[in-house]
């Protein structure tokens, strides 16, 4: 995809486009963060070709596309509103910018309050503070403006998110996600969706992990690193037994001698985060938490493991077919071929996260997937947090 350079009209400035200003341009229109979001990757889309476009053409085609989705009076409201909100403005310890009614309705999302309920919340604050005639306001009153808003606005739930969300942020406790799953149940997209909704930038994939290991140990050492989850089979040599008892398929056991090569470089991933503070989503095939020593104590991290699935074998050939599709390198008959064992592979990652109580999400829908993932990592963060509105939850 090439770069998109956009040329402000008059002035002749130039500037990358950004998705993520015209998302927030988008919100502050009132526009929901997921609309805003699917609206400004058609836009994207539509001029991955280009390699320059005035504002004022940008601009029409962002009000072309709002008015053919969402209707003329969303157009109208974005041709006429100004990016922010004016008059108001939020001091923090480090700094003061305006209020933004889209980059609070974000902030909310990231608590796991649907997307309309939180640009509702937005609007509540932004209708409350001209009410009381704030012109500016410090960041531990604005939470409590929120925190009633939502409460009497909106629903108990949404507030009491707020208030544990709020109070996680405060402990300086960093959230680990892990999540598992076999080729084409759709980790890499789920995890990148979930990395941007919870503002997580460390965000690793236990493939470029094998591609790593693979670099500096010989096949002749390891040798089913030389081959995918569900082909490492192929390296394993005949006249050694399976690693594990349970291990009756050879799809399996080659999947377990792979994973005895990366368990170690994994738990160093995660205890690195965990000493440096760091939130962090780990995300393969190879992340089987039942499998890994993982013993952390609640006062240093929420570790929230997730298993994702396709519980059809037909969707699943159709997500592999689609992958190949995105991959010239991966030959689709490659996939067609190795869909039985893919699938063994998956039945025996189920049946182990199952015994270990780890939640299993059928990934149908991405947006339902990464809300039901969202309800997931803020209901653990509430069991960790309860929403007490004490005094220090408004801190920083």
């Amino acid at each position: 995809m090439a770069k998109l350079v956009v040329v402000k009209e008059p002035e002749g400035d130039r500037s990358p486009f950004l998705r993520g200003i015209l998302v927030q341009s988008l919100v502050n229109t009132g526009l929901a963060f997921d609309d805003a979001y699917a609206l400004a990757q058609l836009v994207r889309n539509d001029l991955q070709d280009r390699q320059e476009i005035t504002s004022t053409e940008l601009k029409g085609r962002v009000a072309g596309l709002l008015a053919e989705k969402h209707g003329s009076q969303q157009c109208k409201q974005y041709e006429t509103r100004p990016r922010t909100e004016p008059g108001i403005v939020v001091h923090t310890p480090t700094r003061s910018m305006p209020f933004s009614v889209g980059i609070l309705a974000h902030s909310l999302e990231t608590c796991a309050i649907p997307p309309e309920m939180a640009m509702q919340g937005a609007r509540n604050v932004l209708a409350s503070l001209r009410t009381t005639g704030h012109r500016e306001i410090d960041h531990k009153t604005l939470r409590r403006v929120i925190f009633r808003c939502l409460r009497d606005h909106c629903s108990d739930y949404s507030a009491d998110r707020y208030l544990s969300w709020r109070r996680f942020e405060n402990s300086g406790i960093p959230l680990i996600i892990l999540i598992g799953g076999a080729t084409g149940s759709g980790k890499s997209t789920i995890s990148s969706e979930l990395a941007f909704r919870l503002d997580i930038t460390r965000h690793q994939s236990t493939d470029m992990m094998r591609e790593i290991i693979r670099s500096y140990l010989s096949p002749q050492m390891v040798p089913t690193l030389e081959y995918s989850s569900f082909e490492a089979w192929r390296g394993l040599p005949a006249s050694v037994e399976s690693p594990r008892d349970d291990a009756g398929h050879p799809v399996v056991a080659g999947f377990l001698s792979q994973l005895s090569a990366m368990r170690l470089a994994m738990e160093a991933t995660i205890e690195r985060a965990i000493a440096e503070r760091h939130h962090l989503i780990l995300e393969g095939v190879h992340v089987a938490p039942a499998e890994m020593d993982l013993p952390v104590k609640p006062d240093k991290a929420v570790v929230i493991p997730i298993m994702l699935a396709s519980m059809k074998k037909d969707m699943l050939c159709k997500q592999l077919q689609r992958r190949s599709r995105e991959n010239d390198e991966l030959p689709s008959s490659r996939y067609k071929d190795s869909l039985e064992d893919i699938w063994e592979l998956q039945s025996w990652l189920l049946d182990e996260a199952d015994k270990a109580g780890i939640t299993i999400i059928e990934n149908w829908h991405i947006e339902e997937t990464v809300r039901t993932a969202l309800d997931l990592v803020i209901g653990k963060l509430m069991k960790h947090f309860p929403p007490h509105p004490d005094e220090t939850v408004w801190e920083a």
